[in-house]
């Protein structure tokens, strides 16, 4: 639900002396929770750091950007923990900073929905404060809650971290270190309009520089007050050029980029005068005048067109600073103007470079690696190269730092390590000289979990789209990997099609893992050997998803693909995969569930769920096959399915933003709930759905992710409550699974394209979920009345067969006869019996319609419109129609014939015994009492149609003819008797008859007029 436009909140102005009224939320009705979170991030694998802006060191700590947080590690001796700071976008720092007059926080480019957050002249200019006030004042939409972490700094003393932010409202946050992690930050900036390119800290950590990206283009120092922390804008000025990276030299502040070294001197002895006052009796206090930030551009000489990528300080006049072409420079004050000079050429890309001990280290991005002799240097001398390095795979290094004892590097896989202060990178790696924190070097396509007791000794695997599989711990280590193999794709239309791996699911034990590619193939790894045990070209394109069900005995695998059809499979006895049927669909098939041995389920873009019972043929367990059971409706088209823990619920999440729930007992919808966040505001799509038990003190709940605001989220399954929504991937989330270490300990395992894997832990217990609040009317619960299910049960034509109409039925009350006055033409006159007699057995011409009497859209067989009027005092005789007549002989002829014909009869009997065979073939348990009651019917009816075969054999033609010529001889007396006794009715009995007709039956009186 999108938020009420500011233009619509008028609020009082705080000049007026009347007080403020109480602004309304725009979501009436819902409160926000205030809970604390329920998932609190453990462990993060991988990072997001590809330049030093993204790194930093100091004493025993280093930190690193992962995503939208930031990870601090301490690190002691051989060991090492975590520490993660991030801030929610509605976070509240504990200092605030004040407003700059002429801020530039706000983009100039308007941006869709931006007047949610915009207010109205008058209210920005008098009333702006009492929005504050109002809890429910901000909203924050999808948008605004994606931020990615692109650069931090730590303080020199190691007391204060400074992160900055990118994305929508992009802040820099100051957090302490002192703390553990943290989601509070000190200080929270936002005068960054586009994003933060770097931020650094002055060596006396007064002072904290904020750069913009190139779009923002503004340069910030910050004065910060050593004790708390909080910040106060000191200068500014613009800096429009692309930038690379940022340091300090003294007390100069350099930035470097695209043909661009300048160096922005910082005068702390500023002085400030004083504004007069405009008006006499003007009382406000003097606005301090603030200097804009001085800056000067290096010569550059030579290097008028590089691109300067990385720095380092040497004291606080100098530094090295080098190029991407692999260009070192040294930066030196020449006659008050800064100079850069030009030393040497390492020869390759250089990324990173770093200064300890006398000795200058430069990484490069290919693998390789330099050293120089810092005096060699100062001195101008090319000779001053020590060692070069070059790695025999190819992994470069991306960041490089020093700790107290340690020195450590950031590689192009996502990797760090922690070496010994004697090892030169890009010597062979010793495995007791190094801590790595291992990471993936490309994108993660998804995750899958693994039971407590399986043959790999890991809690979840990862995959790549190149085919890579790892297997992991909980704690980060790496258990096993291997290669999943790929067929090469050639095709003369399209050559850059490059096969990849498109969906991994491995058995729980971890014995096979099964593998979708986009050529359509599945193949089928044994984990013990590495080898490919089956290979089976299953779609005809991408293989989209894959199942797998495994009991003691068997293993079945479902996959489904872009060519509209899922394929089944399984494990025969003698240990071969075997395909053994194919589904054909209408509509692409989204996800294939397998919840059972006899159960299959899928959904597909035509908005349905289809329900397959799986059958083996009797005295072959390796013959099976899916028959279509039952097919549901949806809303809206389906994203991911998921049953419940007791497989009585199947839950379906849609693209509508929200989950639909059905029985799958009998296929009936039970409930919905929207997928709201806490305030009760902004649904999302889920994805990846996973069920998990209740427990004592936990209750069941619906885990899934949402790429529509980058969250992981949870909710109850029994009432739809939100649970816990928490966020730090910052692009797409391709997976997330559940594991259980023990009974008490659960953790959720997240995975994106960042290349980061997360795992946060659970902790739901101790919480009132029965007092829970939430408005039922995006989510009704399924025990109010008005969402029960209407109670429907439509019998068919085999089982209304079943049943017998009582023998008492047939001396019931019944209807009384209609009695037929005399029938009168206006053309022939009175018929006498002997002309109205007809034969009996002529058949009609056709079949003519059945019209119920009290038909309102009946035409009234009166006197034309054009002809005149009839007399009052005549009495209207109508015609008979011929529907008329034959409505009344269907009647007679249906009371006649009570529930059926014999031949009626049989053919339901044959049909009610046809949908029995059927159902036999089911496991439901029938009682032996019902057995020998059929068994005696069906006896008894045998023995019925052998006595009825016998007497219709023995009666001859002539009997038959006998009798026939005595009953029609009997039928025509009766008629004539009938005619005779309606021929001399009373005239008052004709009145009354006249007067007895229903309105606007026509057609069913006489059509003569009586002069």
């Amino acid at each position: 639900m999108a938020s009420t436009p500011s233009h619509r909140l008028r609020l009082t102005p705080a000049s007026s002396p009347f007080l403020p009224r109480p602004s309304r939320s725009p979501h009436r009705g819902r409160i926000p929770q205030l809970c604390d979170s329920r998932l609190s991030l453990k462990r993060v694998i991988g990072t997001t750091c590809v330049s030093p802006t993204g790194f930093d060191t100091v004493k025993s700590s280093f930190a690193y950007i992962a995503g939208g947080a930031a990870v601090v590690v301490d690190v002691d001796g051989d060991n090492y923990g975590q520490r993660f700071f991030r801030a929610r976008p509605t976070a509240v720092p504990i200092y605030s900073t004040p407003a700059l007059p002429y801020s530039t926080s706000t983009p100039s480019i308007p941006k869709a929905n931006d007047s949610r957050n915009r207010m109205s002249l008058r209210e920005s200019a008098f009333g702006s404060s009492d929005l504050v006030d109002s809890p429910t004042s901000k909203t924050w939409t999808s948008r605004e809650r994606i931020k990615a972490a692109t650069c931090l700094a730590l303080s020199k003393e190691g007391r204060f971290l400074a992160v900055g932010e990118t994305g929508y409202a992009p802040r820099v946050l100051i957090y302490s270190l002192e703390d553990c992690s943290s989601d509070t930050p000190l200080v929270s900036i936002s005068e960054h309009a586009y994003g933060v390119k770097a931020v650094a800290w002055s060596p006396d950590s007064k002072f904290l520089a904020s750069l913009g990206s190139s779009n923002d283009g503004f340069l910030y120092v910050w004065k910060i007050d050593p004790r708390t922390g909080a910040a106060k804008l000191f200068q500014q000025n613009r800096c429009t050029t692309y930038i690379k990276g940022m340091i300090w030299v003294g007390n100069n502040l350099i930035t470097l980029g695209v043909r661009h070294v300048k160096v922005w001197r910082i005068d702390e002895s500023q002085t400030t005068s004083p504004v007069k006052q405009k008006f006499i009796g003007d009382m406000n206090p003097s606005t301090p005048v603030q200097k804009t930030l001085p800056g000067r551009n290096a010569l550059l000489g030579n290097m008028i067109e590089a691109t300067f990528s990385c720095a380092a300080a040497i004291d606080n006049t100098k530094a090295i600073i080098c190029s991407e072409t692999g260009d070192v420079c040294l930066l030196d004050e020449v006659g008050k103007q800064m100079k850069l000079i030009h030393v040497l050429e390492s020869g390759f890309i250089t990324t990173c470079v770093a200064i300890r001990n006398g000795l200058i280290y430069i990484g490069g991005k290919s693998g390789n690696f330099a050293t120089l002799d810092l005096e060699s240097f100062l001195n101008v001398s090319p000779n001053c190269i020590r060692t070069t390095t070059e790695t025999s795979t190819g992994v470069g290094v991306l960041a490089l730092g020093f700790l107290e004892d340690k020195m450590l590097t950031i590689d192009t896989k996502r990797s760090i390590d922690i070496w010994n202060q004697d090892h030169t990178p890009g010597a062979p790696r010793v495995e007791s000289a190094s801590i790595p924190i291992l990471g993936r070097g490309d994108a993660v396509m998804g995750v899958g979990s693994l039971s407590r007791s399986n043959v790999t000794g890991a809690h979840f695997y990862t995959w790549a789209q190149s085919g890579h599989v790892i297997l992991w711990s909980t704690d980060g280590t790496i258990k096993s990997s291997f290669q999943m193999p790929l067929d090469e794709a050639y095709f003369e239309d399209e050559p850059e099609l490059v096969n990849q791996i498109v969906t991994i699911r491995a058995t729980k034990d971890g014995r096979f893992f099964v593998a979708g590619d986009k050529l359509g193939f599945v193949k089928v790894i044994d984990f013990a050997t590495k080898e490919c045990v089956s290979s089976m070209k299953a779609h005809s394109s991408d293989c989209q998803f894959i199942a797998i069900y495994e009991d003691s005995s068997n293993i079945l695998i479902a996959s489904c693909g872009r060519d509209r059809t899922a394929q089944l499979f399984h494990r025969r006895t003698n240990g071969e995969f075997e395909h053994f049927q194919t589904l054909e669909f209408a509509a692409r098939v989204i996800q294939v569930l397998i919840p059972s041995t006899d159960k299959i389920i899928t959904c597909s873009l035509d908005r349905t769920v289809q329900i397959h019972d799986l059958v083996t043929k009797e005295g072959d367990s390796d013959v099976m096959a899916a028959i279509p059971s039952r097919t549901l409706s949806l809303k809206a088209s389906p994203t991911s399915m998921a049953v419940s823990p007791d497989g009585k619920s199947l839950f379906v999440s849609q693209v509508e933003r929200s989950v639909y729930v059905f029985d799958l007992d009998n296929g009936r919808f039970s409930s919905s709930f929207k997928c709201f966040d806490e305030g009760g505001s902004d649904p999302v799509i889920l994805d990846s759905l996973t069920t998990h038990a209740a427990t004592e003190k936990e209750p069941a709940f619906l885990l899934g992710l949402s790429n529509t605001d980058k969250s992981i989220r949870m909710y109850d399954i029994q009432t739809g409550h939100f649970l816990a929504r928490e966020w730090g991937h910052t692009e797409a989330i391709h997976g997330v699974a559940m594991i259980e270490e023990d009974d008490t300990n659960r953790k959720v395992v997240s995975v994106g394209s960042d290349g980061t894997i997360m795992i946060w832990e659970i902790d739901l217990q101790e919480r009132g979920w029965g007092s829970v609040s939430r408005d039922s009317s995006p989510a009704k619960d399924a025990t109010t009345p008005i969402n029960q299910p209407t109670l429907r049960r439509v019998l068919s034509k085999s089982e209304l067969a079943e049943f017998q109409r009582p023998s008492s039925a047939a001396g019931g009350r019944r209807s009384p006869p209609r009695t037929l006055s005399k029938r009168r033409s206006l053309y022939l006159g009175n018929l006498s019996p002997a002309t109205m007699r007809t034969p009996v057995t002529a058949p009609p011409l056709s079949p003519a319609p059945v019209i119920a009497e009290d038909t309102p859209s009946r035409r009234s067989s009166g006197t034309p419109s054009g002809s005149p009027p009839v007399s009052p005092k005549s009495k209207v005789r109508r015609r008979p129609s011929r529907p008329a007549l034959n409505l009344a002989k269907t009647k007679s002829n249906d009371s006649l014939r009570s529930f059926g014909s014999l031949n009626m009869s049989t053919e339901q009997t044959c049909r009610t015994l046809r949908a029995y065979r059927k159902k036999l073939v089911s496991t439901d348990p029938i009682s032996q009492e019902v057995l020998a009651e059929l068994d005696q019917e069906l006896r008894l009816t045998a023995v019925a149609l052998g006595d009825r075969a016998v007497r219709s054999k023995a009666m001859s033609d002539t009997m038959l003819n006998g009798l026939l010529d005595q009953y029609s001889e009997r039928l025509v007396s009766l008629l004539d008797e009938k005619l005779r006794l309606g021929k001399y009715r009373r005239p008052s009995d004709q009145d009354t008859d006249s007067t007895d007709k229903r309105p606007g039956s026509s057609g069913t009186g006489s059509g003569d007029t009586s002069t």
